[in-house]
């Protein structure tokens, strides 16, 4: 498989590799044979939320490993908002198949307390192809299955992903099926960056939907609100090996709240 730069799971998967996404910006494909595989990440976020929801923040550590054919990944994830705090660490892998095809698998894992804020247990897996049709298109299909402490969730998901120089284009559409009252419902992403790795990345994303599953107190929420949201990020190398990245992102869940948040991201590749 020819080497691709980074962009957004969350095009393709929904957060795949357990939830931990330091950077909705980046990284369907993984990085063949770079000089330094080991790659260190580190986040931190915070969003301000109106009609009394309060502020939410938190932050995220995630080591990966990159290889021909394996490249490994361990993150952990903290949050905190005026109920309570909670972590999760995950472990994923990307897994190349042969030169056309690869998968994603990820797992995590929240220990219980007196707030959720992570689901408590969450397993992905997704398979990423070359279309053999057009130069540069690749499709992903993806399943998701989540527990959230006396209620589960499913989703299907699937997406196109096109290269074109510097430029990447990606969309995906959801199923989300409610494992206790059996709803079903869609949400869906189109986004894109442009650049090119080792030197910067701009990109964009909107989505609209209903989610599969929604956390706003100490104890998930049957209600899955509709939601309207967009971000901005931008990603600079500042060296041969560290990377800076930022992120602005607005959304609205209908009827419930709307929220600003920014996102501040430090690479090192080593």
């Amino acid at each position: 498989m020819k080497t691709r730069p980074l962009l957004a799971l969350a095009f393709i998967v929904t957060a795949l590799v357990a939830a931990s996404s330091p950077a909705r910006g980046q990284a369907p494909v993984p990085e063949l044979a770079r000089p330094t595989p080991w790659v260190i990440e580190f986040s931190t976020f915070y969003l301000a939320l109106d009609n009394n929801y309060g502020a939410w923040q938190g932050g995220s550590v995630r080591l990966s490993y990159s290889s021909p054919r394996i490249s490994p990944n361990l993150s952990v994830s903290v949050q905190h908002r005026d109920v309570g705090s909670q972590a999760s660490m995950s472990l994923g892998s990307y897994v190349v198949l042969d030169s056309k095809d690869y998968i994603i698998v990820g797992v995590s894992a929240a220990p219980a307390g007196d707030v959720v804020l992570f689901p408590k247990t969450r397993y992905d897996i997704a398979l990423v192809s070359d279309t053999r049709l057009v130069p540069g298109l690749v499709w992903g299909t993806s399943y998701t299955q989540l527990s959230l402490g006396g209620s589960t969730g499913r989703i299907f998901g699937t997406g196109p992903i096109y290269y074109h120089g510097p430029l990447i284009l990606a969309g995906s559409l959801r199923l989300n099926h409610d494992g206790v009252g059996g709803l079903n419902s869609f949400s869906g992403d189109v986004g894109g960056q442009y650049g090119e790795q080792g030197r910067q990345w701009l990109g964009a994303r909107l989505s609209y939907g209903k989610e599969a599953y929604e956390l706003l107190a100490a104890s998930p929420l049957e209600v899955h609100f509709t939601n309207v949201g967009s971000s901005v990020f931008y990603q600079r190398w500042v060296t041969t090996k560290t990377a800076v990245m930022g992120r602005v992102s607005y959304d609205h869940k209908l009827t419930a709240y709307q929220s600003l948040g920014f996102e501040l991201g430090y690479r090192v590749e080593f």
